[in-house]
């Protein structure tokens, strides 16, 4: 269903914002002036799976980078942390700090697959309606705060921002236990997987569920993206050249009307999926305007076994498929004609605005149009499907698009369908597209 939640924003990578201490600890609530870092916490295990019998060793990482941390956050700031498994859930109490990373440590007492879940306690930001702004704008939501503004909603005065943060990751301890990937862990907002993380391949797809106090949430952003399993399980400071190499290929994804979004695993390595999701307070809350923030962590193994229900495949090949996509798109937002050109095959057809156009109709016609829109209005693509058979692949995708272009403000929603052939050398070249869009409902 449609949740009438104000603002969905999405996730930025930011960089450190000074705060000023105006307070001190209260009952988990720290008061503070100015804007606050902002930063993703995420857990990271040592190893996604351990004998039973094994101790589990979990880290917290807290940064804009995934899977680096800057700081440890206190075990006093953790409000719950819970292994939570298909018959129930247990306290992890062995918390404490090394480096720049909590670190959970618990030992289970039955096999099985386990969500370990982390939620800690809110902490309150007061600032002034300038700071309010600027904090919209640093976490990507111009349109928000435009929208806003125009209803006079904005505050005038002084207001206190509350945000807390939760966290989740899956382990598996020992051999043919109860599964717990569908457990919800009770956090008020929560990424949920569709489907066992665990038998995740590359070419396959996630889909995930965001919800708020159990509903699902629609076009809501999302963010996610992976880095080598080597990387994960050596995170540090060092890693910061390796993990921002990696996150320029996350992806970023928007909820469906029942909140849900599909994530195309590419790769192989530890994933992890992202929202900020901001909204008013309750009434009488201590608050004006509540912030949270939600992470998911898992494994995709880099073997090509073929999970249940699936027939073995070729991964590389939907991979490489996705990827020529991506390129294509990348060429249209940085103005380069030659690459995008380079990505259609000769006998290419594109189907646009009610018409046909051969490869050299579409140079000479419709590109030039594309690159301008594309690099003048922000688009948010989220990937449904990628279907490969033999040397042909199609990837079927949806898009939100707001802005202003020629003068004209944009806010539509599309859908896009690409066909693919692979060559003898293996390359990808695109054979059709077809668009379509529509202003979106209230537009």
């Amino acid at each position: 269903m449609r949740f009438p939640v104000l603002l969905h924003v999405r996730h930025m990578h930011i960089g450190q914002r000074r705060a000023l201490v105006a307070g001190t600890a209260l009952v988990g609530l720290l008061i503070v002036t100015a804007t606050a870092s902002a930063h993703d916490f995420w857990l990271v295990p040592n190893a996604f799976a351990i004998p039973r019998g094994g101790d589990l060793v979990i880290r917290g990482q807290t940064s804009s980078l995934f899977p680096t941390s800057g700081s440890a956050v206190a075990p006093a700031r953790v409000a719950e942390a819970n292994l939570v498994g298909a018959g129930g859930s247990t306290a992890i109490r062995n918390l404490s700090t090394s480096g720049s990373s909590l670190v959970l440590q618990h030992r289970p007492a039955a096999a099985g697959q386990y969500v370990v879940a982390v939620r800690l306690a809110p902490i309150s930001v007061r600032e002034s309606p300038a700071s309010f702004r600027r904090y919209l704008e640093l976490e990507g939501a111009p349109e928000a705060l435009a929208r806003y503004a125009r209803e006079g909603r904005l505050p005038t005065d002084s207001i206190t921002r509350r945000y807390a943060k939760y966290a989740k990751t899956f382990v598996e301890v020992g051999r043919d236990g109860a599964r717990a990937h569908a457990t919800a862990v009770g956090h008020p907002t929560e990424l949920m997987p569709l489907s066992d993380p665990a038998a995740l391949r590359v070419g396959d797809t996630l889909r995930v569920r965001f919800t708020f106090q159990g509903t699902g949430v629609s076009e809501a952003h999302l963010h996610a993206g992976a880095v080598p399993l080597a990387a994960s399980l050596a995170a540090s400071r060092a890693d910061t050249t390796a993990a921002r190499a990696a996150s320029k290929r996350d992806l970023s994804l928007t909820t469906d009307a029942a909140g849900i979004a599909s994530v195309v695993i590419d790769r192989p390595g530890t994933w992890n999926v992202r929202n900020i999701h901001i909204l008013p307070a309750a009434a009488n809350s201590g608050a004006d305007w509540d912030v949270h923030w939600s992470t998911m962590v898992f494994q995709v193994r880099d073997d090509v076994a073929p999970t249940a229900g699936r027939a073995a495949a070729a991964p590389s090949d939907s991979a490489g498929a996705l990827r020529a996509v991506e390129q294509y798109h990348r060429a249209l937002q940085a103005g380069d004609s030659a690459a995008a050109l380079m990505l259609l095959a000769p006998d290419v057809m594109i189907l646009e605005s009610g018409g046909v156009e051969t490869r050299s109709e579409y140079r000479g016609h419709h590109l030039p149009g594309d690159i301008a829109f594309a690099r003048a209005v922000p688009s948010v693509r989220t990937v449904r499907q990628v279907v490969v058979h033999g040397a042909t692949a199609w990837v079927t995708s949806t898009s939100v698009t707001q802005g202003t272009y020629n003068g004209r403000a944009i806010n539509s929603q599309g859908a896009e369908l690409i066909v693919l052939t692979q060559d003898a050398e293996g390359r990808w070249l695109i054979r059709a597209i077809h668009w379509s869009s529509r202003a979106r409902r209230g537009s």
